[in-house]
């Protein structure tokens, strides 16, 4: 079993305040906003992303010339996205990505809220409780367009108020809310805005926020993560290695009774295969820590895949120092962004992508 490896590269935190937009002035910069949850009984899942940077686009990921630092004038600006998809049964139903220009994104530097063209989330009080306020507003293929309106409502979140961190050569990862309840629905129109489907949905989410001032492409090496919903506790893991790194950092968080459990972890992945885009991954994964809490992950379904990123719906078995052995279904997620630096294979990513406000190709 391989020991985890400390580094200060994947920085942690849990803060509602620090939710919030860090402009930077590197054209790499990427931040983004995730949103995900399981339906109650397990057959539904969505998964919603806010991205001041594309970190798939083409256009972002414009290589250097010549080696140099050269940038062309438009691969210096941003390239914000918005994307969902909602799943059933294991199978995408519905998946709309859009790109927008950069004087389409608006986000606070105080408040936790964007918008990105028709777009956008909100933290807001209610007498009920405090959460997100999510609206989804994307054009389909087939002039469609499919409209969400989700409530995130937060139930275990924000246990570290401390300044987020923003370094130039650190990953930073604010788990905002591991936490949520979810409820919401999903309606698909036509040209003439009349409605072809309506999905309505309730379950248990999860919220947070990523940035970094660098490259993906030349930073991560692989990073498998995930996260999964028990009766009475929530576990979040992920195993992290960048570019060159000999030992990957991993850990695992267990939050339970209003209490955020933060554990360094040792890890053992097996039974590698390969998806057929290329990317190899593993089938199992165990982590350990030194007080025998004991996870073990193994995918179930592959539920979306590309050359650079998978989502999976995996088994989740968390065994805790008590005694007591939880068993569900989770999402987990594998990235493995080497194939961004080949631009006519990122190329491919645009043909599912809208632009522009109009739908994707395919």
């Amino acid at each position: 079993m391989q020991q985890k490896a400390a580094t200060e590269r994947f920085a942690f935190s849990s803060s509602l305040n620090a939710d919030v937009w860090h402009p930077q002035k590197d054209p790499k910069a990427y931040e983004w906003w995730y949103f995900d949850a399981l339906s109650d009984d397990g057959t539904e899942a969505i998964v919603i992303v806010f991205l001041d940077n594309f970190i798939y686009s083409p256009r972002y990921n414009a290589v250097e010339k010549s080696g140099s630092n050269y940038l062309s004038p438009a691969s210096r600006r941003k390239f914000p996205a918005v994307s969902i998809t909602y799943y059933r049964d294991g199978k995408q139903v519905y998946r709309a990505v859009n790109e927008y220009p950069a004087e389409e994104f608006l986000a606070s530097e105080t408040l936790p809220e964007c918008r990105i063209g028709k777009s956008s989330f909100r933290y807001k009080s209610e007498p009920y409780g405090s959460g997100y306020n999510v609206t989804v507003d994307l054009p389909l293929s087939r002039s469609r367009r499919l409209e969400a309106v989700f409530e995130w409502l937060s139930i275990e979140s924000d246990f570290a108020s401390a300044p987020f961190c923003y370094e130039d050569a650190s990953h930073c990862w604010n788990m905002v809310s591991p936490r949520s309840d979810v409820t919401g629905k999903i309606t698909v129109v036509d040209s003439r805005g009349r409605p072809l489907d309506v999905k309505s949905f309730r379950g248990t989410g999860y919220h947070d926020h990523n940035l970094d001032n660098r490259w993906l492409a030349k930073t991560v090496h692989d990073w498998h993560w995930g996260r999964a919903h028990f009766a009475d506790c929530t576990v979040v893991f992920y195993r992290y290695s960048e570019v060159g790194d000999e030992s990957p950092s991993a850990k695992m968080f267990v939050v339970r009774d209003g209490e955020l459990q933060e554990r360094d972890v040792r890890f053992e992945e097996q039974d590698y295969v390969r998806d057929k885009f290329g990317i190899r991954y593993p089938k199992s994964l165990s982590l350990v820590s030194e007080d025998n809490v004991r996870l073990h992950s193994r995918p179930l379904k592959v539920i979306d895949s590309s050359l650079y990123h998978l989502r999976f719906l995996s088994s989740i078995t968390l065994s805790l120092p008590d005694g007591k052995e939880h068993h569900t279904t989770g999402i987990t997620e594998f990235i493995a962004p080497k194939a961004l630096k080949h631009r006519w294979l990122n190329r491919l990513s645009d043909l599912r992508t809208g632009r522009g406000g109009k739908g994707p190709l395919i």
